[in-house]
């Protein structure tokens, strides 16, 4: 036992300054225990965990992870200033029962701005320090793939600051993915899957559900750091129903060893979102569903975000309700607008339409994964209708969104979606409802008397419906695939019909009245 603190004490004086350790608030930090004994049979059989105590009477429970060489780990970050005691717990007694004094110092971090929850309208989202957050999303499921044997990231790194440059700021990523069925194997050089890196011990078709694979999680790791220290959140996946992964049962001991383990390796980071599975629809037991959601609630002390994707049927029946912090909703279809004001009827919850449409190859309508295949005009107009009726999007390009990854490729959705997210960026779109009833054509948001935002699929004359101005405000109009804008002048209240401008003859256009 005596051993066992000595060597607790070398690893902490490292960080310690008078006795405690400085982190910044929101800065996930490791905390390092190591056994004095010989290490268990298996390491990751341990129960180790800490009880947190914080300023103001917060307490915490978070689990810990064993990390190699008879290391263990908590992964901690203070959400508040002031002085905090991480206190462990485990059926080790080397690692039981040992305390660390951490300080908590100001957050000088500009990227960082705690946790995101849904805000007080319960239709969109804000971070802990006050400011509201915009969801831009991309799928790259199989992104942890990137970079396989050097964890420096040569490719991921530029791939991310990239993504950033055009605007998104969230990331749809597997936990694990095997690989597709229609790129079977090592189908072009670009094709990661099957990965050579592989989430437990064993193989896929032979998996031991009780030992993790370290560098696995290690690379997956690096990869949340690198995505936290750019502000782009990563939406987890926990599990993929249809990406040929050999899962654990239901229910078993492992399925609470693995949800446990994620929650340990992450919950920490401020810019995780939790999704109980991709394409969810595939695992039948609604039971099941339901209770792995309230295993996660109560295993995760932060309160990350938290989801399922596209189950509609549950959805629908109101099994989710109550259990999960928004609706993670996919569909392709011509009620995109109709089908979100519908979800965001139903609940009290901001609504994802996390895949809406598919922006083909650099080939064309020929360049494609699946049968259903878009223009990256068509995509990106229908992220426009989810957003219209007030939801959120995610943007699929079709060679980076699933195990082929051509990241060099820029394809023109980027633009689009770049002109989208700083478009909004402009207004004060969490005050905005839907008001479609205020135009004879397209779709509007408003909040009444102040700001305004029509959209239409052309660019023909129509009737906008204003009240409560107090005096004439400024219009502007707005091309949403070139990003221009021209003045609109002034308008005032009643019935107006607005013709837009010759210079936008063609595509869609937008009306933006009063804001920023």
């Amino acid at each position: 036992m005596k051993r066992a603190i000595v060597l607790i004490f070398m690893v902490l004086v490292l960080f310690s300054v008078q006795g405690q350790v400085k982190v910044s608030k929101w800065q996930p930090q490791d905390f390092e225990f190591k056994n004095g004994a010989a290490e268990p049979a298996n390491p990751y059989s341990v129960n180790f965990s800490a009880d947190i105590v914080g300023p103001g009477g917060i307490n915490l429970t978070l689990p810990g992870f064993y990390d190699s060489n008879n290391t263990w780990k908590i992964r901690f970050s203070p959400t508040k200033e002031g002085n905090w005691i991480i206190k462990t717990r485990s059926d080790v007694s080397g690692l039981n029962n040992q305390q660390v004094k951490v300080l908590c110092t100001k957050n000088k971090n500009k990227n960082v701005h705690g946790n995101v929850m849904v805000d007080n309208s319960k239709r969109h989202f804000i971070y802990e320090d006050g400011t509201h957050w915009f969801p831009n999303g991309y799928e790259a499921n199989w992104l942890w793939a990137l970079d396989p044997d050097d964890n420096s990231f040569p490719t991921m790194n530029p791939f991310l600051d990239k993504l950033k440059t055009y605007g998104f700021n969230f990331i749809l990523i597997n936990a694990y993915g095997y690989d597709t069925t229609w790129k079977l194997g090592k189908s072009e050089a670009e094709d990661y899957g099957p990965s050579p890196l592989y989430p437990w011990a064993g193989s896929n078709d032979k998996p031991d559900f009780t030992r993790f694979n370290l560098a696995y999680w290690q690379h997956f790791d690096k990869m949340i750091e690198s995505m936290y220290q750019r502000d782009i959140r990563a939406h987890i996946y926990i599990k993929v129903y249809n990406k040929k992964v050999n899962w654990m049962k239901n229910d078993s001991p492992e399925d609470d060893m693995y949800h446990r383990w994620l929650i340990a390796r992450y919950a920490a980071y401020p810019n995780i979102t939790w999704d109980l599975a991709k394409e969810a629809n595939y695992e039948k037991s609604v039971e099941y569903k339901v209770n792995r959601l309230k295993f996660i609630r109560a295993t995760d002390p932060y309160k990350r975000p938290l989801t399922v994707h596209t189950d509609i049927q549950t959805y629908d029946k109101g099994f989710y309700n109550g259990l999960v912090d928004f609706r993670a909703h996919q569909e392709q279809s011509k009620h995109l607008h109709a089908t979100t004001l519908k979800q965001l009827a139903q609940n009290e919850w901001p609504v994802f339409n996390v895949e809406s449409g598919y922006e083909w190859g650099p080939k064309g309508a020929t360049d494609r994964t699946y049968k259903m295949v878009h223009s990256p005009e068509e995509t990106v107009k229908f992220i426009w209708e989810v957003q219209m009726a007030g939801g959120y999007n995610a943007y699929y390009y079709t060679y980076t969104a699933w195990d082929v990854m051509r990241i060099k490729e820029t394809p023109p959705g980027y633009s689009y979606l770049k002109n989208f997210y700083n478009f909004f960026q402009k207004t004060s779109y969490w005050l905005l409802k839907p008001s479609d009833s205020l135009v004879d054509k397209g779709f509007c948001l408003a909040n009444a008397g102040k700001e305004y935002i029509v959209y239409q699929y052309e660019p023909k004359p129509f009737t906008l419906k204003l009240e409560g101005l107090i005096k004439p405000i400024k219009a502007k109009w707005y091309q949403p695939l070139t990003g221009k804008y021209l003045d609109a002048g002034k308008v005032a209240n009643g019935s107006i019909t607005l013709t837009p401008p010759s210079a936008f003859n063609s595509g869609p256009v937008v009306l933006h009245v009063g804001g920023n």
